[in-house]
């Protein structure tokens, strides 16, 4: 019998946890949700989840429709972190984790596959044990790939062979971890995708070919066949092609691409003719982002973005049941976001502008809908602000869109403008604790999809490409002028934050415009462009997006929208944050942009031990909402 605990305890830890900053709304916005990946089981009994507590990320499980919660594991703090949790049957939960390495220069993260028997509370890593003592192990990851739902002992998981020289799929037996290799790696594929049994139908490689990358679509019609090349294209240039999964006979693919209507649509595609045969959907404005399964790994729909998340599903009960629960919610944009095998019992995620997002647990066999679970139950009595759409027309005559979001009883306030990171990606009309936190301090935060983000079409989306530091900067420019003509916010006071991307962005502004801003905030950030595209370990094609890399001429040209190349035209307070264990922009952009610039501008450097891209650990957030909030103080105030 397993210790059992109420939730309410768990969110009393969380919100009274002693936190250093004075500052009452720095302690509300920075805590990390308090749960995440919320799995019910395929006969809806119970509910696994992550648990963000004090000491770190912890794996619960919960019997549906309550909050009385059994803790199963916890994983180490600063150095873990739990990516997602899955079933495998109604016994097995299986937690992929992962930590940061270092290799040749470079952080790295590393995936961890655990189980969970939850009859008993045993935890096993999954791991191959003739790996154990090779030198290469610790920096190899595990990947789950199926979870097998007729087999709840079995599941399929790729990692690295030797023999192979590269990743393969093995079968483990989750009671006594053997690894029985299903698939032999000749074929140097990068990923797989496998069919309703289990057995690999297809796969993608990637390879550099002169100054391009080519991507290769492999397929075989049974798994005793050999594989052959499907479709081929040169990433970048041809239309996109994305096998998101096959049919139940296998002999037709889900593939999501821009195929005559240049937006990503999923299209039925004919793998014996290599055509495409029927689009199953596609929205006339928007990309279609990803697929929807259900636990069985069947496609059952898709999901887009207008200003919200958007489902569509292809069967009419499904849709139903997604309508019947947005019908009873109707102050929030619902989506289901797991169920039952036989889906009467699910779990959804009500999403607003104006409200922290809460889980919402639905049997529809009893006709019961009730709050389960607030993703930031602190945050319940906090009034937020409304986040605002806007449109405007840019110089060159593009349509581009965004949103202001205004603090509540200020007027003009000073303008935080936030540029997303990506650049491939895109903000939304969606509840985010940094700009409620900013609204909270009495400034105006302005967000805008520039050229190069991310679903609006791939003509929107390739007309970025290369203009880092120039027309995608632009953008950033007059979405700002445009909201500064309407009166809104103040003339006089305005500071550029962004992450990553949008900390290069931060940066770029500070000597393209040096005085257009009172300060720059720059976390994650990027000051070398040069440098991060010549650094001889990244060989990935993303790159080509910022660069030709084979026109030399063009690669020394970055300098000239690199910050630190540019730091004598100056002249804003800059604040610089990154974390030691950041795997996607080294934190050595920050901190040689600081030893640069220290002794000739008005710069600030906080290294935070252990933080990594996201902050995802509650000490690491604090230290960034904090800081944040006393260098806006500084300046803006």
């Amino acid at each position: 019998m397993y210790r059992m605990y109420w939730l309410i305890a768990l969110c009393s830890v969380l919100t009274a946890s002693p936190l250093f900053a004075a500052d009452k709304e720095v302690q509300l916005f920075s805590q990390m949700p308090i749960v995440e990946s919320p799995q019910i089981s395929p006969d809806g009994t119970n509910i696994a989840a992550i648990f963000n507590t004090a000491e770190g990320p912890q794996v619960v499980m919960m019997p549906f429709g309550t909050r009385q919660y059994q803790p199963l594991a916890q994983l180490k703090k600063a150095r873990d972190r739990v990516e997602n949790v899955s079933w495998s049957g109604n016994r097995y939960i299986i937690v992929t984790t992962s930590y940061p390495e270092y290799f040749q220069g470079r952080h790295f993260r590393v995936k961890r596959l655990y189980r969970i028997d939850v009859t008993n509370g045993e935890t096993k890593e999954i791991a191959n044990k003739i790996f154990a003592k090779k030198t290469w192990y610790q920096y190899q990851s595990y990947i789950l790939r199926h979870t097998l739902p007729k087999d709840e002992h079995h599941i399929l998981v790729s990692t690295y062979a030797e023999s192979d020289k590269g990743y393969t799929l093995y079968q483990v037996d989750l009671r006594d971890n053997t690894f029985v290799k299903t698939f032999v790696n000749k074929y140097d594929l990068n990923s797989f995708t496998v069919d309703y049994q289990g057995k690999v139908r297809i796969g993608t490689q990637v390879e550099k070919k002169g100054d391009k990358f080519e991507k290769t679509i492999w397929y075989r019609a049974n798994p005793a066949d050999e594989m052959k090349p499907l479709h081929k294209m040169i990433v970048g240039t041809n239309n996109t092609f994305d096998v998101m999964a096959l049919n139940e006979q296998g002999d037709k693919a889900y593939v999501v691409s821009d195929h005559k209507t240049g937006r990503q649509s999923l299209w039925l595609y004919d793998i014996a003719t290599g055509n495409f045969e029927t689009m199953i959907f596609g929205h006339d404005k928007y990309d279609v982002y990803g697929t929807l399964h259900d636990n069985q790994y069947q496609v059952i729909g898709v999901r887009y973005i207008d200003d919200f998340s958007r489902s569509a599903y292809f069967s009419e009960k499904d849709a139903a049941q997604e309508k019947m629960i947005s019908e009873l919610l109707p102050q929030y944009q619902t989506r289901i976001v797991s169920s039952s095998t036989d889906k009467t019992r699910l779990l959804a995620y009500s999403l607003s502008d104006v409200a922290a997002p809460t889980y919402f647990s639905v049997d529809l066999v009893n006709k019961k809908v009730q709050p389960w679970l607030a993703t930031y139950p602190q945050l319940l009595k906090t009034p937020m602000n409304p986040v605002n759409s806007y449109t405007f027309t840019a110089s060159d005559g593009v349509e581009l869109s965004g949103y202001l979001t205004l603090p509540a009883g200020k007027e003009a306030p000073p303008l935080v403008v936030y540029p997303h990171g990506g650049p491939h990606s895109r903000d939304s009309r969606t509840f985010d604790p940094m700009i409620q936190f900013l609204t909270q301090q009495g400034y105006a935060v302005l967000q805008v999809n520039f050229r190069g983000s991310e679903g609006f079409g791939s003509q929107f989306e390739t007309s970025g490409y290369q203009q880092w530091g120039k027309r995608m900067q632009q953008d950033v420019y007059e979405a700002m002028d445009h909201i500064l003509a309407s009166g809104a916010v103040s003339k006089e006071k305005a500071c550029v934050l962004g992450f990553s991307y949008g900390g290069y962005v931060a940066l770029t502004s500070s000597f393209q415009q040096p005085k257009r801003f009172d300060c720059i905030i720059s976390v994650s950030g990027i000051a070398d462009l040069r440098e991060l595209v010549e650094d001889e370990e990244r060989e990935e094609f993303y790159l080509e997006n910022i660069v030709d890399i084979a026109d030399a001429k063009a690669v020394k040209a970055l300098d000239e929208v690199s910050a630190i190349h540019q730091i004598d035209k100056i002249k804003s307070h800059i604040l610089l944050i990154h974390g030691t264990k950041d795997t996607q922009v080294s934190y050595q952009q920050s901190a040689e942009f600081y030893d640069a610039a220290k002794k000739r501008i008005d710069v600030e450097y906080l290294e935070i031990k252990d933080g990594t891209h996201y902050f995802d650990n509650a000490e690491s957030n604090r230290q960034l909402y904090e800081n944040i909030d006393k260098f806006l103080s500084r300046y803006l105030q």
